[in-house]
């Protein structure tokens, strides 16, 4: 009977919260290379438990969330629990009373009353569906699998049957009913672990990576959480002056639009570029011309990157019908008696028509003409137009994030639950299933990012000695790059040319294959790293952090 069994981590090893309570596994986190044959054999001895007391994951982040590592920081973890029967004595359970464990890992979020949910990894219908609420799988300790949570069909009498198998009918009618939890199995300790232990113990490893990715795109939630607005005030401040409904005045108004502009302003050298005229050239060599010309860019760039509203999204395709509502005024042109001709353009096609040209480079489809300025907006018409650019850039950011990873979230919290599925008891076997036993949960935990140290010993990655000739003499490439012609005429031309931009790829078409030798190229790679750290130190000042050089003494030949 349920009430008379219990599942934690093991009691000499991380006590239960109360005698009678289930408790959550023990969780270790262990840097050897065999290191669940290492466990198992600990947990023969109570001296052996005492020692894996002290491997216990006991890391945190900077908030005190219990930390995980990954396998390429060379660590690793091992849920542990252990089985009793709430008796007298509490007795071990029987080993052979288990039919099938697993560990499932839950991601945890909040509610808009800050309650904590939990969502498992869930398929269905042979399709990962992705992070889905636990909710839906049913009552608290529901089976991770869907069969194993449908009706059981009767048996034995056909009025049992029946009933059986209409009840599963009806429950499959529920599209959650089909929802299968992703787990990783459990195994119970061998029979003479156990044995010498006096203890039924059930062990897994804990997966802190994934290369799943879930078959339907990501939500705006899991892309772009929960705090992001058209009125965000960083979301404010990134715009450029008009997007935020302010007014700007453009530079060389009533000027033709020009694709050497953008040389001019983002990377000027001391000559104007070729067939820019020469007033362009004197007004982008000021600081407000070259300012005023950079945010123009900056627009530019924004509108097409960042919201695609020179695209074919839906949301680009709003942020442009937006654009199109805002009037920008022209140069006035005078009349032949006199008059002044007032005259506007539709931002929309301004800013297209612009981005093609100077953006682009691209003059075939015309080059408009510059207006005047850009007016302020209505508090109104700002927000309306705000509201476009954060649904624009929301859209954007899901459709570049694709579908949702297993462990993809940075900072995301879990917790970790171990199972164990019994069979029936004996003489019920026709008449009832086993039971699902579920431990209590861990502690919410967060998954270290690969980069992060964990304490384990660096990997070493021996470097070749560029002065010893003969040891040079005796590599051999060892990888080859097949060069395209165009790429390799680029590379055989003048290198002052292809610093300053006018590298050329015609010539010989003849493709070339390279050989290099990959220590060699390891070797130049580390210099070129050192010159850069060494660099970059004058801007972060992270070189006592990032390179640590210890002296050894030179190994003669003879000491291997």
């Amino acid at each position: 009977m349920r009430h008379e069994l219990h599942i934690g981590a093991p009691r000499d090893i991380a006590a239960p919260p109360a005698p009678d309570q289930d408790g959550p596994p023990a969780l270790l986190q262990r840097s050897d290379a065999d290191f669940i044959g290492s466990t198992l054999q600990q947990l023969r001895s109570s001296e052996g438990r005492g020692a894996l007391r002290q491997l216990l994951a006991t890391a945190t982040d900077a908030q005190g969330t219990r930390k995980l590592f990954q396998p390429v920081q060379r660590q690793f973890h091992l849920a542990l629990a252990e089985l009793w029967c709430a008796r007298a004595g509490t007795p071990r359970l029987d080993p052979r009373r288990i039919a099938s464990a697993g560990l499932v890992i839950r991601r945890v979020r909040q509610d808009a009353q800050g309650r904590e949910v939990l969502e498992g990894w869930m398929k269905a219908g042979g399709r990962l569906r992705g992070w889905v609420p636990i909710v839906r799988l049913g009552e608290d300790g529901a089976d991770p699998r869907a069969e194993l949570r449908l009706p059981a069909p009767g048996v034995g009498v056909a009025a049992n049957a029946t009933l059986g198998r209409e009840l599963r009918r009806l429950a499959l009618e529920r599209e959650d009913a089909v929802l299968d939890e992703q787990f990783t199995p459990a195994f119970v300790a061998p029979p003479d672990v156990c044995a010498e232990a006096n203890k039924t113990l059930v062990y897994a490893m804990v997966p802190t990576t994934s290369s799943e990715i879930a078959s339907v795109p990501a939500t705006p939630q899991d892309a772009f959480g929960d705090g992001f607005h058209a009125d965000d005030p960083d979301f404010v401040q990134h715009l450029v002056e008009p997007l935020r409904g302010q007014a700007m005045d453009f530079v060389l108004p009533g000027e033709t639009v020009r694709p050497q502009w953008f040389e001019a302003a983002e990377a000027p050298g001391t000559q104007p570029p070729k067939d820019l005229p020469a007033s362009h050239w004197s007004t982008l060599q000021t600081d407000a011309g070259r300012l005023g010309m950079r945010r123009f860019t900056l627009l530019l760039r924004q509108l097409a990157a960042e919201f695609d509203a020179f695209g074919d999204s839906a949301g680009g395709q709003a942020v442009f019908a937006e654009l199109q509502r805002i009037q920008l005024a022209l140069v006035p042109r005078q009349q032949e008696d006199g008059s002044l001709l007032q005259r506007f353009t539709a931002a929309g096609d301004f800013l297209k028509a612009a981005y093609r040209v100077v953006i682009e480079q691209d003059v075939s489809g015309g080059q408009p003409e510059m207006p005047q300025s850009w007016p302020a907006a209505a508090d109104a018409d700002a927000r309306r137009l705000r509201q476009q650019l954060a649904a624009a850039v929301r859209e954007r950011f899901v459709a570049m994030k694709g579908s949702p990873g297993r462990y993809d979230e940075p900072g995301a919290r879990y917790r970790l639950r171990l199972f164990v599925r019994l069979k029936p008891e004996p003489g019920t076997e026709g008449w009832c299933r086993g039971h699902t036993l579920w431990s209590g949960y861990s502690e919410p935990f967060v998954i270290a990012p690969w980069y992060e140290g964990s304490g384990a010993p660096p990997v070493q990655v021996p470097l070749p000695d560029p002065t010893d000739r003969d040891f040079l003499r005796s590599l051999k490439p060892n990888v080859a790059f097949v060069v395209p012609p165009s790429l390799q005429n680029l590379l055989n031309g003048n290198p002052k040319d292809l610093m300053d931009g006018k590298g050329d790829t015609k010539g010989l078409a003849l493709g070339w294959i390279c050989g290099f030798n990959i220590p060699l190229i390891t070797l130049c790679a580390f210099i070129v790293l050192s010159i850069f750290f060494s660099l970059f130190n004058l801007i972060f000042w992270w070189l006592p952090f990032l390179k640590i050089c210890i002296p050894f003494p030179k190994r003669s030949g003879g000491n291997g």
